[in-house]
């Protein structure tokens, strides 16, 4: 079984495959782990090519680079013969999150959807009511322009922090009823809700002076809103599960997650990786016995009590070792994960989702630096995807 990740990663799936191992009759699962994402893909086609692939592969966004290729084996006759309930067990969003073309290529593993952080010292010293799921983006600007503190023309202190990273951009479209691509599959990157959306994003930087520029993170020899916000110099911060790794080791922060606020909709992203089995696996079967055992809850309880991130399993999401673990700071709950989950989207999950990511990056990104308006970033965003296909 391949994987990417970190160290407390590759002892969580250690730890989850000798629990299969036990388990399952007569498996050995061996677990082969690549410390960077980036290397992974090409380590794995690497192996599929010499002949000699893994069983068992994890997948995410690019699931469908390797079901194009004819590189993963279809689960569908095997989650019919097992009798498998994917929406019992994943819930109805995530249940078939890696279907293509009427197939089942992975079975959902780890589901953490985006949520907001927020200091609950500055909040309190502000007198901000605490974020919730009710919040409209009018609620979440009036905090943020609230939260924040400047000392003449230099900020000290931002409202929120974020920037040119997709997933947050995209969850804001997605709030006002937008989307990258249709049913079909065809580009829609350009629609009066993306534009508005993006307008209000950069107007949170360039106009309410609520959030750092890139330029301003320069500055501040900052590469990431996660930096400033455990430094307590921004006040709500949009990111993943992994956050909180990070803020174990910054107690002077005392924090809180909150779902995401909401626009015409109630959205955000989720980051979620499955596990899939490849093609020429010579023990499909038993290789399918360990992603039922995986994705069961005894098999995902490893990942909630260990941290590593929001299982996908709906029992394990509702368990007191996820919710109330034992590793958590304080009061901190994980339900804002659980009830994210409901309204979480993932990325497109198409095979051309990287050269997606390339095609609309940096128009994307000077829209946020304010170098371009919403309306003609946008237009060049979609010209961009639909050259893709020429």
């Amino acid at each position: 079984m391949a994987v990417w990740g970190s160290e407390q990663d590759a002892k969580t799936y250690q730890q989850r495959v000798e629990l299969a191992g036990d388990r399952v009759n007569g498996v050995n699962v061996k677990l082969l782990h690549v410390p960077n994402n980036g290397d992974y893909g090409t380590k794995i086609q690497s192996m599929i090519s010499e002949g000699n692939p893994p069983d068992i592969i994890q997948v995410a966004e690019s699931v469908h680079s390797y079901s194009s290729k004819n590189q993963l084996l279809p689960l569908n006759n095997f989650i019919e013969t097992e009798k498998l309930d994917l929406v019992g067990r994943f819930g109805e969003r995530a249940a078939h999150s890696y279907d293509r073309e009427g197939k089942t290529w992975a079975l959902p593993d780890r589901n953490g959807p985006m949520v907001l952080y927020y200091n609950k010292d500055l909040f309190d010293k502000d007198g901000v009511p605490y974020p919730t799921a009710d919040w409209k983006w009018p609620d979440f600007l009036a905090a943020a322009q609230k939260l924040t503190v400047k000392d003449g023309d230099k900020t000290m202190r931002y409202g929120f922090a974020a920037g040119d990273w997709w997933p947050w951009w995209m969850a804001f479209m997605l709030q006002n009823g937008g989307r990258i691509l249709d049913d079909a599959g065809k580009p829609v990157i350009n629609s009066p809700e993306n534009a508005k959306a993006m307008q209000f994003y950069a107007d949170l930087v360039h106009k309410h002076h609520v959030a750092p520029s890139k330029k301003d993170y320069e500055a501040l020899k900052i590469s990431s809103p996660d930096q400033l916000f455990a430094q307590g110099n921004a006040a709500m911060i949009m990111t993943g599960f992994w956050n909180i790794a990070a803020l174990k080791e910054t107690p002077q922060v005392r924090w809180g997650i909150s779902p995401l606020f909401k626009n015409t909709k109630q959205a955000t992203i989720s980051f979620q990786s499955g596990l899939a089995i490849t093609k020429s696996s010579r023990r499909p079967e038993l290789a399918f016995k360990v992603l039922d055992f995986l994705t069961s809850a005894e098999g995902q309880k490893p990942i909630a009590t260990t941290g590593q991130d929001a299982p996908a399993n709906r029992e394990v999401q509702d368990s007191e070792e996820f919710l109330r673990p034992a590793w958590a700071i304080g009061d901190v709950s994980m339900d804002a994960f659980k009830q994210s989950a409901e309204f979480a989207f993932a990325p497109p999950m198409t095979p051309e989702w990287g050269s997606m990511q390339k095609a609309f990056g940096t128009i994307i990104g000077e829209i946020c630096d304010g170098v371009v308006t919403p309306k003609d970033g946008l237009a060049a965003a979609q010209r961009s995807l639909e050259n893709l296909g020429k």
